[in-house]
């Protein structure tokens, strides 16, 4: 969706009868509309981090006498906000592919159906990803969304010696810890599954966006998804590495994954090798240096915006 389209949405709901009764439900509280607006901006995945916003909803929806937990106060606070980060100098770093993508997925905070608002609840982890996102600290890029963070310095007493030289020359490449893309696999992509050509595509779009904001330093992921004792047990998850180890990406582990952390949902293989002992979960850990995901980048023009190829 484009910028102008979604600016005029989100504008338009706000001045409708159900932001303003939305509003109005806000105001029956302590906290003005505006400040608890704000505090979108000290949220995180962590469930803590909405401590400050969960009590105020509340208070608010007693005061109007038990109004329904519909997620018209969360989705009032999340348009809010969003319809501010559209008219910031910032939102011009993004490429075009992921101001399109995160403009659309600003835009379906305005759908008014169950699933959403089920999404919307302020004590649940979509809530938490959309305020990141509503106040410009997390981006979407289609299969996967992504935000800005560095390399942990943790991760270096946990590389195997083996990987300790790669890994060194990769942050060396970096020319530095910080700031870089750190990717998430967004909970709304259009099919489950993680396949060519949806993890290039989000890669470029990603890319594309690297380009044009000079500071970010390229591109690392964590997670038991990219770990090679992973792929060794489900060879099909090697996809969403592969386009980056082509493109002179780094890859080595850095310590134990915890059985919970979701590598054994969905998977009765990786299950049935961890109960019986041949598979033990790692966390992966991915590093992409700047001139070598360009490098990528461009080496595809078919992945690449006509203007741009």
């Amino acid at each position: 969706m484009r910028l102008e389209e979604t600016r005029s949405r989100l504008a338009a709901w706000l001045d409708s009868a159900p932001a303003s009764a939305a509003r109005r439900l806000i105001e029956s509280g302590t906290s003005s509309p505006e400040w608890l607006a704000s505090r979108l901006t000290t949220v995180t995945e962590d469930p803590e981090s909405s401590a400050g916003i969960v009590p105020a909803i509340e208070e608010a929806r007693r005061r109007a006498g038990g109004a329904p937990e519909d997620g018209s106060i969360e989705r009032w606070l999340l348009v809010h906000q969003a319809a501010q980060l559209l008219d910031t100098p910032g939102f011009a770093r993004l490429g075009g592919a992921c101001c399109r993508l995160t403009c659309g997925e600003l835009a379906s905070l305005l759908e008014d159906d169950d699933a959403t608002r089920r999404m919307l609840a302020v004590s649940g982890i979509r809530f938490r990803e959309f305020a990141k996102m509503a106040t410009g600290r997390r981006f979407s890029a289609g299969l996967f969304h992504w935000d800005i963070c560095g390399v942990s310095r943790t991760w270096l007493a946990r590389v195997p010696p083996r990987d300790l030289l790669g890994f060194t020359h990769a942050v060396a490449r970096m020319g530095g810890i910080k700031p870089v893309m750190f990717p998430h696999i967004n909970p709304r992509r259009a099919s489950p599954h993680l396949t060519e050509p949806a993890i290039s595509a989000s890669l470029a779009a990603m890319a594309e966006t690297l380009d044009r904001w000079a500071e970010l330093r390229g591109f690392a992921a964590a997670s038991w998804l990219r770990s090679p004792d992973t792929h060794r047990v489900s060879p099909h998850l090697a996809a969403v590495n592969a386009p980056i180890v082509a493109g002179g990406g780094f890859v080595t582990t850095v310590g134990p994954a915890a059985p919970d952390c979701g590598v054994l949902e969905r998977s009765t293989t990786r299950t049935q090798s961890y109960r019986s002992g041949s598979f033990t979960p790692t966390i992966g850990l991915v590093l992409w240096p700047r001139r070598d995901m360009l490098r990528w980048w461009r080496s595809h023009p078919e992945l690449m915006p006509a203007e741009a190829a």
